[in-house]
């Protein structure tokens, strides 16, 4: 389940009460809500337990949910986000980070053909093959979970009959601000919330004429058009 699922979820039950208490909760409105099936809205619930977001009980009553304390950090952590978004008027944010070398496979999926369409038609580029990497200081750690929380741009994954390749997320971004290109949130990855992976039809190293160690700011645009 994706984050921004995963936070709708616990707004729709937090709407109802479930953020103080514990309240009974009938699957098929909570399906009206999310415009899905009963049996969709009940598997999403099933997810948001194994994940630790929210407590369930069933008796021969029916079922009652509550959201634990970790689903309301979470909600907490999101509210402050996106205060400081409306209230500063952000439309972008500026992420900063050393650049190093990775593990060497942004060329290889960068460049199957299925991740070409999906950024040529959504970013409008065909990328270099290959990804920079940064490691990001404390404070940019924190805005980039901004980007977590956001839907941002899809980048749909596919199948090839041998392997499932995952999906991502971008975000328009302009690299030393003044070079374009897009950051990358994808669904599996060896990464932590510390590394920022971009993309750009540019050979960035080279253009930028950076090595390993030099510090490189991003400046990423929150709105997709």
């Amino acid at each position: 389940m994706k984050n921004y699922e995963v936070l709708y979820l616990l707004y729709l039950l937090a709407r109802r009460g479930a953020h103080g208490k514990s309240i009974r909760l009938n699957s098929n409105s909570l399906a009206e809500d999310l415009k899905a099936s009963p049996k969709t809205a009940s598997r999403k619930l099933i997810e948001l337990e194994a994940l630790g977001y929210i407590g369930r009980k069933i008796d021969n009553k029916g079922q009652y949910v509550w959201i634990t304390s970790k689903g309301l950090n979470l909600l907490k952590a999101f509210y402050q986000e996106l205060r400081g978004l409306l209230e500063g008027g952000w439309e972008e944010i500026e992420l900063g980070g050393k650049v190093f070398k990775g593990l060497g496979e942004g060329a290889y999926y960068v460049s199957l053909e299925h991740y070409r369409k999906e950024f040529l038609r959504k970013l409008g580029f065909d990328p270099f093959p290959g990804t920079l990497n940064l490691l990001l200081d404390r404070e940019s750690v924190k805005k980039r979970r901004v980007l977590e929380l956001l839907p941002g741009i899809e980048i749909e994954g596919f199948k090839d009959g041998l392997r499932e390749y995952c999906s991502a997320k971008a975000f328009k971004a302009f690299i030393a601000n003044k070079v374009k290109g897009a950051v990358l949130l994808i669904e599996r990855t060896h990464y932590g919330p510390d590394v920022l992976e971009i993309i750009s039809p540019y050979n960035l190293r080279k253009l930028l004429n950076l090595k390993d160690g030099d510090y490189v700011t991003v400046r990423v645009l929150l709105r997709n058009d």
